[in-house]
């Protein structure tokens, strides 16, 4: 799929800086799209190209959702998040890019969350750069 972003970067065509975590089969970047209030906001995704959860194969399901609790508790030491928020849209309304992707929502204190989010702004690259750096770094095993 060379006109799926998602694609590209699972792929290692494109925005290789802005990975976290790469696995053979699961990757992580900061979202493009950031809530003021919770910075770190991650996307979980396969790399193959696949539309809908129900499309995942089990081995694969396993994985993402092994990654995405390894990114709730890494959110707390790369942005210091209290908690987190995990959704995943499968084919709703609007949605722009059809690549399963889970998303991980830092959360903190009086962050006054709602869903949907109406002050979502597009992250700056560098942003975007330096919490995927600090992700990367709150992923790594501990000796």
């Amino acid at each position: 799929m060379s006109d799926c972003a998602f694609c590209r970067i699972g792929q290692r065509e494109i925005d290789e800086d802005l990975v976290s975590y790469r696995s053979e089969s699961v990757f992580i970047v900061p979202a493009l799209k950031q809530r003021p209030n919770n910075p770190g906001h991650a996307l979980v995704l396969p790399v193959s190209h696949l539309t809908g959860l129900h499309d995942v194969p089990p081995d694969l399901l396993h994985e993402l959702i092994e990654v995405t609790a390894r990114v709730t508790s890494a959110v707390k030491d790369a942005y210091g998040a209290t908690g987190s928020t995990v959704t995943q849209n499968n084919h709703i309304p609007g949605q722009a890019l059809h690549h399963v992707h889970i998303h991980v929502i830092p959360r903190f204190e009086g962050d006054a969350f709602r869903m949907p989010e109406t002050e979502l702004h597009e992250a700056p690259r560098d942003m975007r750069l330096a919490r995927a750096a600090a992700l990367r770094k709150a992923l790594r095993p501990r000796a």
